[in-house]
């Protein structure tokens, strides 16, 4: 694919302004992969078989807190005088996320969810910058749910280095 100047130079400054706003408001935040799920029907063990991909800095926007409430309509029809339904809080924010920080030909899907500080995102809006210069991602958050994570060790991390000198 032959790509014009313009649009190179255009990519160029989407790279640039994205650098400077992951300096400012930058965070790291691990994009989660869902690959394939299987249930033994015996025992009734979930295997989950996900990808992740540490991200060191993408632009984090402030979280937006909303209560919202769900009523299904079977409940008002049921009932008229007595009408309930379930609220929550759920706190919605927006990633931006340079393409060059995930592996080539990466692409969300629906099924992929964020975790930033211990918090599960999950994706409900993605929008693509021009160019594949990145995303707008916007994921919403339900309080009091924990995510499951992936931590990585490394060896330096697990034991420690020890030495001793003598003076002969």
């Amino acid at each position: 694919m032959v790509t014009l100047p313009s649009e190179r130079a255009l990519t160029r400054m989407i790279w640039q302004s994205m650098y400077a706003l992951k300096r400012q408001y930058g965070g790291r935040i691990d994009v989660y992969r869902l690959n394939d799920v299987q249930t033994n029907l015996r025992t009734g063990e979930k295997t989950i078989d996900k990808d992740c991909f540490h991200l060191r800095r993408a632009v984090i926007l402030p979280v937006r807190i909303s209560r919202d409430v769900v009523q299904s309509i079977s409940q008002i029809s049921a009932n008229k005088k007595f009408v309930y339904g379930a609220n929550f809080d759920a706190g919605k924010r927006t990633f931006v996320i340079d393409s060059r920080d995930l592996p080539e030909g990466f692409q969300f899907k629906n099924d992929d969810w964020i975790v930033y500080r211990g918090r599960r995102y999950d994706l409900e809006s993605i929008q693509e910058l021009e160019f594949s210069a990145g995303w707008i991602i916007t994921a919403s958050e339900v309080m009091g749910r924990t995510p499951e994570q992936s931590f990585f060790a490394k060896a330096d991390d697990l034991m420690g280095v020890e030495s001793e000198a003598s003076v002969a």
